[in-house]
């Protein structure tokens, strides 16, 4: 008869957003259950804003997380502009690309540099590499705070943007501020490209080898983008967002607070590499030279590739931001904002936030939300992730146990969750 040993657990996750934990229970003859704890406490803002006029809900979302704030308002103010039956003008759509964009490169900046590098060089946390690793984290400052300003700028402050809103924005900087917003992106490209060149360096755990079903949003335009209204998947097929719970289920995990996602009756991933899986046909510019330069090292098969496909991310969003800020000033001066006539209606926004793709359903009766429904990255990715904690757990359960907590936290820090999103309580 086996003898099953105490459980090897990581009771907080370090250098993650919120709060979870790492459970394995080995037996004589190995791995016998491994549980990603999401201990974060429930989430209601589906529940808090039903019954809300709409602009008050739309200022409510952004608080689900300062990580990724402008993702959350973005996302929702196109499902509710959506519901109504508004579409912006492509000037303010380019616009809110570039404040989306002021997320992706803070988030990637912070995720890589300070959570995720230092498991490589050996350090506990990021501030003890500032002697050795000056350079780094400077230029993860550097990038974080040019993502930050964007996002002051355009979004009125760097969290909680209340700046983007119905029809458009509250206000707009002026034309030397954009400008200037440009050369500052110009001036970030070398470090972005440092940085990919850095990440391709790094090891990936064949450990967790094996295939992946990648699930994105499928860009709109002819370029790698974030905003779309079909999600893609990398078996070959795609469908429209509105028909994403004919594809996508969530469930309750008893040892979550966080739901686990299936597509298609089978965990999946969604985040940079997701993306990319997806969509590097429409990759250009110098990013697209660096794909192609690299794609041994950005398989579809291993989840430590999301790490060097953020990296790359930051050298194409870099990019895309210029090209959009051309594109708006050459229509300028711009109109902030056009009226929007509130109807009734259900809309559902599907974009790509940093962690990948990023579900808002809205429906608005009478000026108010009467339905809302909100599936983040990290619990789209949950039930991948544990998967990927087994495999590494399974390979290395005789080893030190300290050494295996490590692993497996290096496997959850590759996803780049966002706990707190994650844990969303919904009646539907």
């Amino acid at each position: 008869m086996s003898r099953v040993y105490l459980p090897i657990t990581v009771d907080h996750i370090a250098r993650v957003e919120g709060k979870g934990g790492v459970e394995i229970v080995v037996g004589d003859d190995g791995v016998k259950e491994v549980k990603l704890n999401i201990i974060e406490g429930p989430r209601f803002f589906e529940a808090i804003t039903v019954g809300k006029k709409l602009d008050e809900a739309l200022a409510v979302y952004p608080r689900i997380c300062s990580f990724c704030s402008a993702a959350h308002k973005l996302t929702a103010v196109e499902a509710a502009e959506k519901a109504v039956g508004f579409t912006p003008r492509e000037e303010i759509q380019a616009l809110r690309e570039v404040l989306y964009i002021g997320d992706m490169i803070e988030s990637h900046a912070l995720h890589l540099y300070l959570l995720v590098l230092p498991d490589y060089l050996g350090y506990s946390g990021p501030l003890h590499m500032v002697e050795e690793y000056r350079k780094e984290i400077g230029i993860a400052l550097e990038l974080k705070n040019l993502g930050s300003w964007i996002m002051d700028v355009l979004g009125s402050r760097a969290i909680h943007q209340e700046n983007a809103i119905l029809g458009g924005f509250g206000k707009l900087p002026d034309k030397a501020t954009l400008e200037e917003m440009k050369r500052k992106l110009k001036e970030a490209l070398p470090k972005a490209e440092y940085t990919f060149e850095l990440f391709t360096k790094l090891e990936q755990y064949s450990e967790v080898e094996g295939p992946i079903t990648h699930l994105a949003v499928k860009p709109g335009g002819n370029a790698y983008g974030i905003y779309g209204d079909y999600i893609k998947a990398s078996d070959g097929n795609e469908f429209p967002s509105e028909e994403y719970r004919e594809h996508i289920r969530e469930f309750v995990v008893e040892h979550s607070f966080a739901k686990h996602s299936h597509y298609h009756g089978r965990p999946f991933m969604v985040g940079a590499i997701s993306r990319l899986v997806n969509n590097a046909s429409l990759l250009y510019g110098k990013a697209k030279e660096l794909y192609e330069g690299h794609r041994d090292l950005l398989r579809p098969t291993n989840p430590f590739a999301n790490n060097p496909a953020q990296a790359l991310e930051l050298v194409y969003f870099t990019e895309r931001a210029i090209d959009l800020i051309e594109e708006a000033l050459a229509k300028w001066p711009v109109k902030p904002r056009d009226e929007v006539e509130i109807r009734d209606g259900l809309g559902v926004s599907t974009t790509e936030a940093p962690r990948g793709v990023l579900i808002y359903a809205l429906k608005v009766e009478k000026g108010r939300v009467s339905y809302a429904d909100i599936i983040t990255p990290t619990a789209f990715n949950l039930a991948m992730m544990e998967e990927h904690v087994r495999m590494m757990a399974e390979k290395h359960y005789n080893d030190d146990p300290e050494r295996l907590k490590l692993l497996a936290e290096m496997v959850v820090r590759a996803y780049d969750p966002c706990i707190s999103c994650s844990v969303h309580v919904a009646r539907l």
